[in-house]
């Protein structure tokens, strides 16, 4: 009777092993997952999911079109989608400019204080990031109780103060990309 061939199953590598490993363990994979903890302890694995409120807390101003916010239970790094003021935190000093720390304090002292909402681009139900593990969103500034109505988007604010162009280079915005125009038309007009 001939041997019969072993069954020879692909094996994971890298972060799919990981992840299968996580998973493998039933509830508790489950729980890393849904709590974000998966995505503290490994950033680059995956970027996280989407909360359905949006809601977070201002913890810290890094430049003028980035931030770092309490999202839940991490702590994101936000790049702001549609501007891109000039650089004043570049580990190359010399890339850092005048306009760029102008651009930092203003939102340092604009945002001072603030409450705000943090809305992602939804793609397959992840926050979508930046070629440095940034997650690109839109910063609202809350006027008062939770709703879009009388709140500032920050990232028009931007704009229109001249601070940066619109910029398009990460997609545009089906939701704003008229109110980033009409900033832009404004500051224009303010020249």
């Amino acid at each position: 009777m001939p041997a019969m061939p072993k069954l020879a199953l692909p094996r994971a590598r890298g972060p799919a092993a990981l992840l299968a490993l996580l998973f493998g363990f039933g509830g508790f994979g489950v729980w890393l997952e849904s709590s974000g903890w998966l995505y503290v302890w490994f950033p680059n694995l995956l970027p996280p999911p989407i909360a359905t409120d949006g809601s977070g807390t201002l913890m810290r101003i890094s430049d003028g079109d980035t931030v770092m916010v309490r999202y839940g239970d991490l702590r994101l790094a936000v790049r702001l989608r549609g501007v891109d003021t000039a650089e004043s935190v570049h580990p190359d000093a010399t890339k850092n400019t005048t306009a760029g720390a102008e651009a930092s304090a203003f939102t340092k002292s604009y945002l001072a204080g603030k409450s705000v909402r943090i809305e992602f681009e939804r793609r397959k139900g992840l926050i979508e990031e930046d070629r440095h593990s940034r997650a690109l969103g839109w910063l609202w500034i809350e006027a008062g109780p939770p709703g879009p109505e009388g709140d500032e988007l920050f990232n028009a604010t931007l704009v229109r103060k001249g601070y940066s162009a619109y910029e398009t280079k990460f997609g545009i915005s089906p939701r704003h990309h008229e109110a980033m125009r009409a900033a832009e038309q404004e500051a224009r007009g303010q020249r």
